[in-house]
């Protein structure tokens, strides 16, 4: 019976990748302007309703635009997974529809920032006041610009050491409007030489090995102002039997390492981090730590 298993279960996977194709569909039409076929149209609303009824009512066409360079994305790192499983472990991706999609993935976090702060003082004081956002890993450099516009009194330090994003983040920052708050560097986060600096710093924790982390967390203290944050963001795992090891094979597969949440916020603390704690948010995690305030 186990072929008929694996039949199974491969039908099952491939309805959900055509449901999620479905939606990416719809919203290439509304974005591009573009006229499929009238029962093809009816059918992709269709699928959408069944999938969520009004999942597009309100929604902008910024908003859009986000969720469809995310999908674009998925499925080429899924791709990417399928041709190329023995690809050593690192983000060495130089397609820009991957560096894109990843980079509107991590924008997102800025209205995380804003949500959390409602429940901490302490972080929202820091996010009320002027400071400096430091992006380790920038990528594409959108989490730089929409810190950049979120918080019109900040200056953002974007760094990053792959050529591909870089050049992409080059041309984003130049087209922002806004790239007189941005410093873009080719830096790695190690060779940080900044003391007292920043007022909150980024860690994309999926994308840093082990003894990167152990390295940033002593490079980034050392960097914040006292009283400043560090948040660090991990993939969040699904409620089925298969989210938890997909979710170590993503982060493994990026050059990352899988961070259990008590495992963190115990690293965090043991780094001189106070306030230490974790927040879920749509798809990742982030764990917040504040450098003690003289």
């Amino acid at each position: 019976m186990s072929f008929e298993k694996l039949m199974a279960a491969t039908h099952r996977l491939c309805a959900s990748m055509d449901a999620l194709a479905a939606l990416g569909a719809e919203l290439r039409v509304r974005q591009d302007g573009l006229s499929p076929p009238r029962a093809v149209r009816e059918h992709l609303h269709e699928v959408i309703r069944c999938v969520e009824p009004d999942m597009l009512a309100d929604v902008t066409v910024d908003q859009e635009a986000t969720a469809l360079a995310i999908i674009d994305s998925f499925f080429r790192q899924a791709a990417d997974l399928l041709e190329n499983p023995e690809r050593p472990p690192g983000w060495s991706y130089r397609d820009p529809v991957i560096i894109n999609g990843q980079g509107m993935t991590s924008r997102a976090f800025v209205r995380a920032f804003e949500a959390v702060a409602a429940d901490i003082p302490d972080f929202k004081a820091v996010l009320d006041s002027p400071g400096t956002f430091l992006d380790v890993g920038t990528g594409a450099g959108l989490l730089a610009i929409e810190a950049a516009r979120a918080w019109p009194t900040w200056r953002v330090v974007a760094i990053d050491r792959w050529e591909p994003a870089l050049e992409l983040a080059r041309k984003n920052i130049a087209a922002s409007g806004i790239q007189d708050r941005i410093d873009l560097r080719v830096q790695n986060v190690e060779e940080l030489e900044e003391l007292e600096t920043f007022s909150l710093a980024w860690l994309p924790g999926p994308f840093l090995s082990a003894e990167t982390v152990t390295a940033a967390l002593e490079r980034v203290k050392s960097a914040l102002i006292p009283g400043g944050w560090l948040v660090f963001s991990r993939f969040s795992v699904g409620s089925e039997r298969w989210s938890e090891p997909l979710t170590t094979l993503k982060v493994l597969r990026n050059g990352g390492y899988p961070w259990r949440r008590d495992e963190l916020e115990s690293k965090l603390s043991e780094a001189g981090f106070e306030q230490v704690g974790s927040y879920s948010t749509i798809g990742s995690a982030v764990t917040f730590g504040r450098r003690a305030a003289i």
